[in-house]
């Protein structure tokens, strides 16, 4: 029997096991200040006839100063005439606490006290313009977050939709589903 050989082995084996342990944590993990999060939704999964609102991704950045939204659609889908953000800042609440409204004939957003997922309660709390790239079909949007009472963190449900007052097109990630959570970083 070679007892060197055994313990060789084992101690080989441990360290092969903690270095893929070590490189398998750094590869993966994600950063205790992390500031962006990325909501990814299908193509193909609005339910309209309009083809126009098709999200893909939504991108969210949480900053010190702003919260930024940019909205990818898919390909041949065009803007939509009107998207609703439904922000999360507390997770023991059931439904959004704020409403960010915008849309592409407006060109500006308001944000909202949220009344549960379908309403708003008062006037806008903030307002300003948003962004438009036509060419690249993105929508983007930069609101303080002093608009939104500076919360730690956020999750984001977006909901598009055509035709005034506005027919439902997609829903991203789902019908009252978020995003991850989205420290401000």
């Amino acid at each position: 029997m070679n007892i060197t050989n055994t313990a060789g082995r084992t101690t080989a084996a441990a360290l092969l096991g903690g270095v893929l342990a070590l490189t398998t944590a750094l590869t993966t993990a994600v950063p205790a200040g992390a500031a962006v999060g990325v909501v990814k939704d299908p193509a193909g999964d609005g339910r309209t006839s309009f083809k126009s609102g098709d999200v893909t991704k939504v991108r969210v950045k949480h900053g010190p100063k702003a919260l930024r939204i940019a909205v990818s659609h898919a390909a041949d889908s065009g803007l939509a005439d009107v998207y609703r953000f439904n922000i999360d800042t507390r997770p023991k609440v059931k439904g959004p606490e704020w409403v960010i409204g915008t849309g592409i004939e407006v060109e500006e957003w308001r944000v909202f006290r949220a009344d549960g997922w379908t309403g708003v309660d008062g006037e806008p709390v903030c307002t300003d313009g948003n962004d438009i790239d036509w060419d690249a079909e993105r929508m983007r949007l930069v609101v303080p977050r002093g608009c939104l009472g500076s919360p730690k963190r956020v999750r984001v449900n977006l909901v598009t939709s055509n035709d005034y007052p506005g027919t439902p097109v997609d829903h991203a990630p789902g019908k009252r589903k978020y995003g991850g959570w989205v420290a401000a970083g």
